[in-house]
């Protein structure tokens, strides 16, 4: 499991997330997530406490996710959030309007490395050491809400394998409930899902990519956590496993002869093999799923969120001309595409048609029996 954790190296499209939130009139009231109402395996109420030795490393994740936005950050001492060195502001410089999206970028870059020889002076240290942590605030606001359409499902998902719900806010950490998220390395969808790890359940075709979809990703995800935590004995080594690899884990945890994240994450001494997103992926995770749980703290009241997306979910079981499915969303291109995210737009174009054997995902309340798909709903 690939992840790119943080803003400086997001390579996922905001063009493409907005183009999710196409119901404005879908918002309900964002209500705290209530923890004690299930049992799971390995699960008690103290699992995803804070440890100690992590406190001021999940501490500073929080202020990146309600804090500094995506055009803010903070300088850093590379490999240690406890270093910083300055706060960093780029608003200006995205807002102008004289210079083009490219001259803005170039014009942020050169700022940043000027600001980064002027901290390597006045602290007298490597410029090399010093990293800039641009932050995650709008990016988690907006997160939030889009999380509204997934969230139940991937609970209900996660309640029915016996495995704590709370995992579901790693998505927050992976990518934002950007659900056309898609990293340099090849992750994509909600869970960041690597296609190697896809490959033996068939999630990718010619036509469709099943890490795209909400619940086909969730149930892979659920089955990745679980086999973590059936390797590892522990919850927050399997969530740091399902960024830094199963396999890995269980090295680091035999060799350091410990199975306490925040003793590893301090001791561990191959930065390399162990890097920084590794190291602080489970203080991420602690940080989003306190901020999300504790949205009123930290956003201005009231907070919404969008309502569970209902579908259907048809397979086809001869050619569906792309014209004929558009009508099931009222000819909105953008509303099929936010239930369909997982086949591929090469087939979303006019002349085009769905192959056999693709999932579509039509609205709910629409019971118009289709030709060329099964009667029947497809399980989900």
């Amino acid at each position: 499991m690939k992840l790119i954790l943080f803003a400086s190296l997001f390579s996922f499209s905001l063009s493409s997330f907005a183009q999710q939130v196409v119901d404005k009139e879908n918002l309900a009231m964002w209500i705290p997530p209530n923890w004690n109402t299930y049992q799971a395996i390995g699960y008690n109420a103290d699992t995803f406490k804070v440890p100690e030795g992590l406190k001021k490393s999940v501490d500073f994740w929080i202020q990146i996710y309600t804090k500094y936005t995506t055009q803010q950050g903070v300088f850093h001492v590379a490999g240690d959030t406890d270093r910083i060195l300055g706060d960093f502001d780029l608003t200006q410089v995205y807002a102008n309007p004289k210079w083009s999206p490219v001259r803005r970028q170039l014009e942020a870059e050169i700022l940043i490395r000027r600001q980064k020889k002027l901290l390597a002076a006045r602290h007298k240290i490597d410029v090399k050491k010093i990293r800039l942590q641009m932050g995650l605030k709008d990016r988690m606001e907006q997160a939030i809400k889009v999380s509204g359409y997934y969230l139940p499902q991937m609970e209900r998902i996660f309640e029915q394998e016996k495995i704590p719900k709370e995992l579901t806010r790693v998505v927050f950490v992976e990518s934002s409930f950007n659900i056309f998220a898609e990293s340099r390395v090849g992750a994509s969808g909600l869970w960041q899902i690597m296609p190697r790890v896809s490959k033996k359940f068939k999630y990718i075709s010619d036509a469709q990519d099943l890490r795209n979809h909400p619940i086909y990703a969730t149930k892979l995800a659920a089955k990745i956590f679980k086999e973590n935590y059936q390797i590892l004995k522990s919850w927050p080594l399997a969530v740091t496993g399902y960024n830094h690899g199963v396999g890995s884990m269980s090295k680091i945890v035999k060799k350091y002869k410990s199975n306490d994240i925040a003793y590893l994450v301090d001791n561990v001494g191959a930065s390399k093999s162990f890097g920084f997103a590794s190291r602080n992926f489970y203080a991420t995770y602690l940080a989003a799923l306190y901020v999300e749980s504790h949205a009123n703290l930290f956003f201005p009241e009231p907070v919404f969120k969008y309502q569970e997306l209902q579908i259907r979910a048809v397979k086809v079981v001869k050619p569906m001309p792309y014209k004929e499915l558009l009508t099931y969303f009222g000819n909105d291109k953008q509303k099929l595409r936010l239930y369909n995210p997982h086949i591929k737009t090469k087939y979303l174009k006019a002349g085009k048609a769905l192959p056999k054997g693709v999932i579509a995902n039509l609205p709910k309340e629409d019971k118009t029996q289709i030709a060329g798909v099964i009667d029947q709903e497809t399980e989900l």
